[in-house]
């Protein structure tokens, strides 16, 4: 596992992060349909208060042209005389005012500016137009856009004024405050829409919920399945490798048990232990490769044989680098006959360099070896294999490794050395049902 990933049992993902996720998942639709509702409100809103400005234009247009006719002014004075007439009057609608107003000539001259001095805001938007420049639609169509100030909204729009052949006579600016009633309103409609998004989307992670699971827990299944069939792959494996080196495969169930034992008490981490155990069933497939005279011979190799059992190593990595699922065995296949003085093969690593699973199944694999009867010798006492271990301790073996197994050594050999029958195997199961299967309480992603 890289660093910095999460590896958490699948039941705790259904369980509490796909919870988490699922309301995480229902809050931003709740929020991103909120916020759709919300400009759909204030699009509403808009096309509500441009028509009001229109109705007003239109008025002062119908005012000028009253005044032209019956005082016989061109209609630019009449124009001017209406805004004139009108410039005290409050620009208001259920929705809400218009608390600023510049009308400018079609030469975009300013003619007059009107301001709502009731409005509490009515600095506040003097500054944001002003600030603004001057907006002059070349066509009928409205240019607006809404503005905060502070948590109340105001639209502010321009348009073209035209008399009745489409002439343009000139322009307004404009800024428009919602009323009370009508931000009440929109904050009613918001909620009954956030509500009815939430109510909606928690049914729908309510429903899902339980497929999820279900699709969940089938996959635990056919995981679990998967994983017990690689993992009686490989026990069958070196189980074969091992009884033909000894005409046993208790010697692979112990070392893997003492490797365990061992990991755990220095603390080592799941994920090394499952390394571990393929690395430790797996330890000697290499051997295949070598032929029975050089690995069946009982009495001690010479120069050239051991030269070429000592190929058994890259015959194993070999083997297991050709599965992915085997892959992280490497370690131990290839590291187990490493020494801790750098005299070991087939690298000459030294110390830290050596894989700590390397290290560890190093001290288990020797002291079975020891302890138990070979074509070649009698089993050696287990004080006898101990004081063996201290004896290379900062040599062969990592002495801080040694120590730790030295604290527990004594209980492991009682319970499982030189036992032949089917103990150690069962032990070994709990063992792997512990850091392998289980089902969705123990399977990691």
């Amino acid at each position: 596992m890289k660093p910095g990933n999460k590896n958490r049992a699948l039941v705790e993902f259904v369980h509490r992060i796909l919870i988490k996720r699922l309301i995480a998942i229902t809050a931003l639709i709740a929020l991103g349909l909120g916020a759709l509702a919300f400009y759909s409100a204030y699009a509403s809103l808009s096309r509500l208060v441009l028509e009001a400005a229109h109705n007003r234009i239109a008025f002062l247009l119908y005012q000028a042209e009253q005044i032209s006719r019956m005082e016989g002014v061109s209609p630019r004075e009449a124009f001017l005389e209406a805004l004139t007439r009108t410039r005290e009057a409050r620009f208001r609608s259920s929705h809400g005012s218009f608390v600023y107003a510049r009308f400018y000539d079609r030469e975009r001259r300013g003619l007059a500016e009107f301001h709502d001095a009731e409005h509490k805001l009515q600095d506040e938007v003097t500054r944001h137009v002003h600030a603004e420049p001057p907006r002059f639609p070349e066509t009928t169509a409205y240019w607006n856009k809404i503005f905060w100030l502070g948590l109340d909204p105001h639209i502010h729009f321009a348009t073209r004024v035209t008399d009745k052949q489409g002439e343009t006579i000139g322009y307004v600016n404009a800024v428009f405050a919602l009323s009370e009633a009508a931000r009440g309103e929109i904050r009613g409609s918001l909620l009954a829409t956030a509500l009815a998004v939430v109510a909606v989307a928690l049914v729908i992670s309510l429903l899902l919920y339980p497929v999820i699971l279900r699709l969940m827990r089938r996959l635990a299944q056919y995981s679990t399945g998967l994983l017990d069939a690689n993992l009686a792959t490989l026990q069958i494996l070196g189980s074969a490798i091992a009884k033909r080196d000894s005409d046993t495969d208790a010697h692979n169930y112990r070392v893997t048990l003492y490797s365990v034992r061992l990991a755990e008490a220095v603390g080592l981490e799941r994920e090394q232990i499952q390394r571990l155990i393929k690395g430790a069933f797996l330890h000697d497939v290499g051997k295949i490769g070598i032929r029975d005279r050089i690995l069946l011979k009982p009495g001690r190799l010479d120069k050239e044989e051991f030269e070429i059992m000592k190929t058994h190593v890259d015959h194993g990595l070999d083997i297991v680098s050709a599965s992915p699922w085997l892959h992280d065995a490497r370690d131990v296949v290839g590291g187990h006959h490493e020494k801790f003085d750098g005299s070991g093969y087939p690298r000459g690593l030294k110390a830290e360099a050596i894989p700590v699973t390397a290290r560890i199944f190093a001290i288990a694999d020797v002291f079975d070896a020891l302890t138990s009867r070979r074509p070649y010798k009698e089993p050696f006492s287990f004080d006898d294999s101990m004081a063996i271990l201290e004896k290379d301790r900062g040599s062969h073996f990592d002495p801080a490794l040694v120590d730790a197994f030295a604290g527990i050594a004594g209980p492991l050999f009682e319970r499982l050395g030189r036992r032949e029958d089917d103990l150690p195997r069962k032990e070994l199961k709990g063992v792997i049902d512990t850091y392998f299967t289980g089902g969705l309480e123990t399977l990691h992603y």
